[in-house]
């Protein structure tokens, strides 16, 4: 049963999903959420399997997948955003995963190679993120609410996504974090594929990967006290944030240190430089394939610049959140209680699991 966000920008993706749910003959239904105050909904939302929810004030993406999850009557509850179109055998893809698997608790997929937004940064960061995750196929640690499934019975059990999260943000890995660690089963499908309208500029790609990616996925590290080897924080994404790192410190040291030390500064470098194209080839040949080489040399340096700024957030984070547990030890010697944000969010839904629909 999907669940899907809708924004009157994005009006062709959701009228394809629309037409995708159609053609199970009663087998689906379509949940619309409108993060904001209810509005006269568009006509062609007008059909029995169709429900439209409100959260009734703009309250982020969390909160809304929450708000329509509650309105949900399937066993299998499928979160599309609103600016994502899913391929054609998507649908049948998932129901089929889960009849498979009686263990599975979530599915999610990838982007495909051909990204709607144009330009360079655009085209960069879907392809980027297409070729994350179809690498990674299998067993996962994390879900990813772009096109991602789960079971309803466990989404209630796990307490929804975190409504702390105002924002479009981790959200998504954050509930598969705690999905996993109960012991849930999740498995990205690289063969699950949508695409993806959005369109990124060199500032909302830093913006949101400093603010919004890195700095809070860093504090759920910390709190873990584990560092998860997937997805783009795997050993072959840390080695190569620390190469981007180093390539950055020898330029630095270079305005500090004398001329006869320059020459060593700069094979180190180069170094950290070739070592990072032979990290990341596949994707950059990826690139080359795609889009040419005028575009796969701006992919090379927009890559390395997102493992520099990541790798230096992660650290800062790291560091902070290091003097803060060590400001609460001080003040709190023995274990100290605090809130947790997963029971608000439980609170929020209801505990209840949705049945119903298939």
């Amino acid at each position: 049963m999907p669940t899907v966000g809708w924004s009157g920008t994005f009006e062709p993706c959701a009228r394809r999903c629309l037409t995708l749910v159609d053609a199970l003959a009663g087998d689906a239904e379509f949940v619309v959420v409108l993060d904001g105050t209810a509005t006269e909904p568009p006509a062609w939302l007008d059909r029995p399997h169709v429900t439209v929810v409100a959260t009734g004030a703009r309250r982020g993406p969390a909160q809304a997948r929450n708000v329509a999850a509650a309105a949900a009557r399937g066993e299998i509850l499928l979160f599309v955003d609103a600016d994502v179109e899913l391929a054609p055998d998507a649908l049948d893809r998932v129901c089929r995963a889960f009849a498979r698997d009686r263990e599975l608790v979530a599915l999610f997929g990838a982007y495909d190679d051909e990204p709607l937004a144009p330009g360079i940064v655009s085209q960069y960061r879907n392809l980027l993120h297409h070729h994350t995750h179809t690498t990674h196929p299998g067993r996962a640690g994390t879900f990813w609410s772009g096109c991602g499934a789960i079971r309803a019975a466990a989404f209630a059990d796990a307490g929804g996504f975190d409504e702390a999260y105002r924002y479009p943000s981790v959200e998504d890995i954050e509930l598969g974090m705690r999905i996993v660690a109960s012991g849930g089963k999740i498995v990205l499908d690289p063969a699950l594929l949508c695409k993806h309208a959005k369109r990124w500029s060199l500032g909302s790609m830093i913006s949101t990967d400093v603010v919004h990616r890195a700095r809070p996925w860093t504090h759920l590290i910390a709190v873990s006290g584990s560092l998860p080897d997937a997805l783009n924080i795997d050993g072959r994404g840390r080695l190569s944030g620390v190469c981007a790192v180093g390539m950055i410190m020898p330029l630095v040291g270079a305005m500090l240190l004398p001329a006869a030390a320059l020459p060593a500064v700069g094979t180190l470098a180069l170094a950290c430089a070739a070592l990072l194209l032979a990290l990341n080839w596949d994707f950059y040949r990826l690139c080359l394939r795609k889009r040419g080489l005028r575009f796969a040399v701006a992919a090379i340096a927009l890559h390395w610049l997102y493992y520099a700024y990541s790798s230096i957030t992660f650290g800062v984070v790291m560091i902070v959140e290091s003097l803060l547990g060590l400001r609460r030890s001080l003040a709190c010697p023995s274990p100290c209680s605090e809130p947790s944000r997963t029971a608000a969010a439980a609170n929020a839904i209801g505990r209840t699991p949705t049945t119903g629909g298939r």
